[in-house]
């Protein structure tokens, strides 16, 4: 049980003083004044009397000294105990976990109103003496990691209990994830209780050796439990009970596929298979469909499906009511993918619903992997980890960082005669991750290695019930609780829809949000047009074309922009691989280094790998300017695709996250980029910036790998310069310049290559300190240097001129103690291609109210 109370602590002095009795419980005494032989009623003093001189006979009038409500501090909340009868307080309960076995309904969650309403969702009991501190956070959203591999969550709902010293630390976490529960809505409501739950614990310890050295271990379950049955029928590995565990198997069904459909053949061979229930074979044929028939063998490629459909209630031997375990063999071969389900394995629409059981290494092809395939049927009911952590930090300039984990996942027999752990035969999957990086730092040279591992059926998912027990196995959004969350963009919010958690993230754009105001640096002003396109606000903004940095995975976009819709572990599951680098810094600021990549999936033949040049200068000459240089080269194959889902902003929205597929640029590809950037800053007012980047990519085998050699280039080259005309009057020229060029399908629509010349004149008159009037222009002359099609198309713009005429007066004063800013403008827009003319106009009046300046 985990309780949290809160009172008044003058409370018992001040009854005390009272005369009344100690409030440790002790039961009521023997009171000696009330030894009087008479037949009127007696009443010993209570409440009302100790506050307010009271007595039950006296005749009440107010007419002097008026009546007072009761609001007398002593008077509210109620008396607390703990557990052996010590006085606690008087108050409220502010949060109660209890879990009492056996017993229905004995799993107990209860958050009070003022939970919510006076501690914002958030309790802690902290506590510190010397070098020790511990203390008990419970809260709806704990920002919480015990390991990137086990645990890690923006928002968390449970308790978390810390203790730290000069040596060790270590971290509890506990929480009922099956409707961990939300603040009531007042004091008589009842608490979300539960019979058939699902609880998670979790604890991370570490231990300091020496200076340098930190060795933890972690530990993560959740699991299915019920509290009608005692507590050592329950398990950590979870029982099956309520919803879950109604009925009994009359129907299994196992599907075989293709683990690579994609090539179309070398799939799933199967060459014989075999049911055995109770650990005896079972004269069970079952009902095979799908699948096409070779060399007398049933073969599932592409798109194939081979059903082995088993009618359980067929099994003459004994009642198949009675059965506690059921097993299969198969035989198979080739690149298969084997899963499972059942007439008790569905969804809310009691459809039923496959879930993973095996997949074969690799894509063979030969049947040289034939083998025996064992495996025995069972719904989830436990998911754990439990792993190691070593961290060296600068020994010597070496540092080094290791974790490894096992995964394993439960699942029991569902048969609803049987309710205990003994009698529900479990079945464990095991599955690993790891990884080592490790620098060396010797001024000039360093290096950097890593090796990783994840296997890829590892899972950090554990499947939950609904208020009814009741679990869809196929709908993550409303059935599932994440050790690890996807939190791409690193902000309160977990990416994905997962119930019992914050609304979602539906805004994720990682990298693009460096002055971390929650907009993309893309639409500051969060409106319908991105800020590139935006008429003065261009200036500043430059197009993602001309974003820079490492790809490292091969898939055309910049990875520190990357978002994706998986759980964020520090690799990708079933990859296995390494990376080295090495390198020096040759004179100051200038760095050269060399590396090589390599990485492969474990299910399948498809590998990546790269070597690489890297030089790297950055150098600031004081009184004239900044420059920066980098070029890449690398020679990649690489054949893994790495689909994203990346933040694009469409015609009319604030932007929305959209599928983006690997385009597989590099399955045998030179790589070049380099990045050229220059800002002068020799005379005062006066800022000019110089960008170029430049990519190519030279196809090594182009008829194997259907692409060709192509390349891209952009150029942009800005300036501005602030005139003061007067104390109260600036001049703002600007002038923007922007080169692109694309010849990645050459003769096609999709083909760049374009210039853009933009200048700016905006004149701000300052009235008063906080008022000021703007007025703007900016000309446009564009040409698209690519040869209108014959066939005209949405994606050509032909060259136009444009010209926009701004203004804007703008007032900030304070206001009931806020600063309002008030915005009152005109724009005017006009773009003139060839035989046409579109004009625009934009009228506003905007308040905007600031907490601070």
């Amino acid at each position: 049980m985990l309780l949290f109370l809160v009172g008044e602590t003058s409370v018992s002095t001040a009854r005390l003083k009272t005369g009344m009795e100690s409030l440790t419980p002790v039961g009521p005494g023997t009171l000696m004044g009330s030894l009087d032989p008479a037949l009127r009623k007696w009443y010993i003093p209570q409440e009302l009397y100790q506050e307010y001189r009271w007595e039950g006979w006296e005749y009440s009038n107010y007419a002097r000294n008026r009546y007072e409500r009761y609001t007398d501090i002593v008077l509210e909340g109620t008396s607390f105990y703990d557990m052996y009868g010590n006085y606690i307080t008087k108050g409220w309960t502010i949060f109660d976990w209890t879990q009492e076995q056996p017993g229905q309904y004995g799993s107990q969650l209860y958050k009070n109103p003022r939970f919510n309403g006076w501690f914002a969702n958030v309790l802690v009991s902290a506590v510190s003496k010397g070098e020790y501190y511990t203390a008990i956070t419970v809260g709806d959203e704990i920002r919480t990691t015990l390991t990137p591999l086990t645990f890690s969550k923006p928002a968390f709902n449970g308790m978390q209990w810390d203790f730290l010293s000069d040596k060790y630390g270590f971290t509890t976490l506990a929480s009922r994830v099956s409707i961990p529960s939300e603040a009531r809505p007042d004091d008589n409501a009842p608490g979300a209780d539960m019979t058939h739950f699902t609880n998670f614990f979790g604890f991370r310890g570490t231990v300091q050796l020496g200076d340098f050295t930190t060795l933890g271990t972690t530990y993560v379950n959740a699991h299915h439990g019920n509290s009608a049955v005692d507590f050592g029928t329950n398990s950590f590995k979870g029982i099956l009970s309520g919803p879950r565990n109604t009925g009994n198997v009359t129907d299994i069904v196992i599907a075989l596929f293709d683990d690579s459909p994609e090539d179309g053949e070398g799939g799933a061979v199967l060459y014989s298979e075999q049911i055995l229930i109770d650990g005896q074979r079972a004269d069970i044929r079952p009902f095979i469909e799908g699948g096409i028939r070779r060399a007398g063998l049933l073969e599932a490629s592409g798109s194939e499906t081979i059903k082995l459909k088993y009618d359980i209630t067929s099994f003459s031997d004994y009642d198949y009511k009675l059965i506690k375990k059921i097993e299969f063999v198969l035989v198979l071969a080739n690149d298969y993918r084997v899963e499972i389900t059942s007439n008790l394995q569905t969804n809310n629409s009691g459809e039923p619903v496959f879930l993973p059981v095996t997949r074969a290494d690799g894509n063979v092809k030969d049947g040289s992997n034939q083998r025996f395939v064992r495996f025995q049927y069972g719904l989830p009911t436990g998911n754990e980890i439990f792993g190691v952590t070593l961290e060296m930090t600068d020994v010597d300039g070496f540092s080094l960082r290791a974790e490894y984990d096992v995964n394993r996942r439960f699942r029991r027999f569902p048969n609803q005669n049987y309710i205990s752990k003994d009698d529900q035969a479990l079945a464990t999957d095991n599955s690993s991750a790891f990884y080592v990086t490790a620098s060396k730092l010797a001024y000039p040279w360093f290096a950097y290695g890593e090796v990783f591992s994840m296997d890829r059926d590892y899972a950090t998912t554990m499947v939950v019930g609904d208020q009814r027990g009741v679990i869809d196995y196929e709908n993550e959004e409303d059935y599932a609780f994440e050790f690890v969350d996807d939190n791409d963009d690193q902000d309160r919010y977990q990416d994905w829809d997962r119930v019992y958690q914050p609304p979602f993230d539906r805004e994720v754009f990682p990298g693009l949000d460096e002055n971390n105001d929650l907009v993309s640096d893309f639409n500051q002003n969060d409106n319908l047009q991105p800020d590139y396109e935006e008429p003065f606000l261009k200036y500043n903004v430059d197009p993602p074309e001309f974003l820079f940095g490492l790809d490292m995975n091969n898939n055309s976009t910049i990875d520190r922009f990357e978002n994706d819709h998986l759980a964020d572990y520090p690799y990708k599951k079933d990859h296995r691989g390494y990376n080295v680098y090495g390198g020096a810094e040759i004179v100051p600021d200038v760095k050269l280094t060399f590396g090589h990549a390599k990485e492969w999936l474990l299910s399948a033949d498809k590998q990546a790998q790269s070597v690489y040049a890297m030089f790297t200068l950055e150098r600031s000459f004081p009184g004239i300017g900044k420059l920066q240089v980098f070029d890449m080269a690398k020679i990649v194959k690489d054949k893994i695709p790495d689909d994203l889902y990346q933040w694009v902003q469409p015609p009319l929205s604030t932007g929305t996250t959209q599928f983006v597929a690997d385009p597989m640029l590099m399955q045998n590809t030179f790589v070049n980029t380099t990045y050229l950037g220059f800002d002068f800053t020799k005379f005062r007012n006066l800022n000019v910036s110089n960008k170029l980047k430049y990519e190519r990519f030279n196809q090594r085998d182009p008829v194997k790998t259907g692409t060709e050699d192509s390349w891209s280039l952009g150029v942009i080259n800005k300036m501005d310069y602030h005139l003061p005309l007067g104390k109260n009057l600036l001049l703002r020229p600007k002038w923007k310049s922007l080169y692109r060029r694309n010849t990645a399908e050459e003769g096609t629509p999709s083909e760049v290559k374009e210039l853009s010349e933009i200048g700016f004149l905006i004149l701000k008159y300052s009235i008063y300190e906080t008022t000021s009037i703007e007025l703007g222009v900016e000309g446009t002359l564009f040409y698209n240097l690519v040869e209108e099609p014959a066939v005209a198309t949405s994606d050509y713009v032909e060259d136009f001129t444009g010209t926009v005429l701004g203004a804007q007066f703008a007032n900030t004063s304070d206001y009931l103690g806020y600063l309002i800013t008030a915005n009152v403008g005109f724009r005017w827009e006009r773009k003139a291609f060839e035989g046409i003319t579109e004009v625009n106009t934009s009228a506003f009046l905007r308040l905007f109210a600031g907490a601070q300046d």
